[in-house]
């Protein structure tokens, strides 16, 4: 996410004269037909889901549930880059409270950036879960004195098993060029700054269900080949930075996540001004990280050609997946 901070100090000046950082923003209509998800479209529901901004997402049966990231506090762009910060409590209980969640089973997290993973620690002693993490990761729950016993090391290719979820981590690259490389090597103690959240290693999920499969890629990048032979009808796919890339790279990118896998719904994720609080509707990146626009144009034109729908997800909302393996299912959705 190195292009999405390399900007910011001179984009913060610029949000702060002109008094609104809308202008900032590229013009992208996601409520749009076909575009935003209609939970009427879904003909045969499967397992819910329910978003949280950035590359939180929470998939449940209703008795059991997992959990990416956990990230709720998204401290704000100053004290972001400019003093240390930590988890805001009141920000994991009202997101919590507004999703219904109460129990969750476990919480995989992707990799140990502040966007990803500095709540994890927090939520898991919250809902009872289990933090499945790199090193790093678990490094910055024991800062936050979660207990041992609700710290897994996560391994690729081990699968972990909550009631009938079978969830299998894929080591995978971060999007291009990356903040705070490294290795998080003692509990993080709060508050911290950014620069301490050394990224550790990346993961994507497959997430395996009699109600249908869903793989969750939460970085917009590619490893070749690493889902051959994984069939995932529902791609929930990061599109973070994905408008910085060339129109290859995108490419190749959704060909390797997407059209290999056989999806046919894809819900992007990490799109969303992830230093803005959820009491607010989410707003795509500013111009300076991303550029949305041409993100969502290149993505259109990729799933018009593959027959692929793509829908964004409300926030805060339980929404219920189509069982995309059952022939009744709603093939446009």
């Amino acid at each position: 996410m190195k292009k999405i901070y390399a900007f910011v100090p001179l984009a913060l000046a610029a949000v702060a004269l002109m008094g609104c950082s809308g202008l900032l923003r590229p013009a992208v209509d996601l409520s749009a037909p076909g575009l935003a998800y209609r939970q009427e479209e879904v003909r045969t529901p499967g397992l819910s889901l329910t978003f949280f901004g950035t590359s939180t997402v929470l998939l449940s049966d209703g008795g059991n549930a997992i959990m990416t990231d956990g990230f709720f506090s998204r401290p704000s762009w100053l004290p972001l880059l400019l003093t240390r910060f930590e988890s805001n409590e009141e920000e994991i209980g009202f997101a919590l409270r507004q999703a219904k969640v109460r129990k969750v089973d476990a919480i995989l997290v992707a990799h140990a950036h502040h966007d990803h993973a500095m709540d994890s620690g927090l939520v898991a002693q919250k809902t009872g879960a289990t933090v499945y993490g790199s090193a790093s990761t678990l490094n910055i729950a024991r800062g936050q004195n979660t207990p041992e016993s609700q710290l897994h090391l996560l391994r690729a290719g081990q699968p972990l098993v909550a009631g009938q979820f079978k969830v299998t981590a894929y080591e995978t690259p971060h999007s291009p060029e990356p903040i705070n490389v490294g290795f998080i090597d003692h509990p993080l103690h709060v508050p911290a700054k950014l620069g301490d959240y050394k990224l550790g290693e990346n993961y994507s999920f497959l997430v395996e269900h009699r109600l249908g499969n869903v793989l969750i890629v939460p970085s917009a990048n590619y490893k070749p080949n690493a889902f051959d032979g994984v069939h995932a009808p529902v791609v929930v796919l990061g599109i973070g930075v994905l408008g910085k890339q060339s129109e290859a790279f995108t490419e190749r990118y959704w060909d390797e996540v997407v059209r290999k896998t056989g999806a046919r719904l894809v819900l992007p994720v990490h799109w969303d001004d992830f230093a803005r609080s959820l009491r607010e509707p989410l707003v795509p990146l500013p111009r300076f990280a991303d550029n949305m626009a041409v993100t969502l144009e290149r993505l259109q034109a990729l799933a018009k050609r593959d027959g692929v729908a793509i829908r964004f997800l409300p926030a805060l909302r339980e929404v219920s997946l189509p069982v995309l393996d059952d022939p009744k299912a709603d093939e446009r959705h």
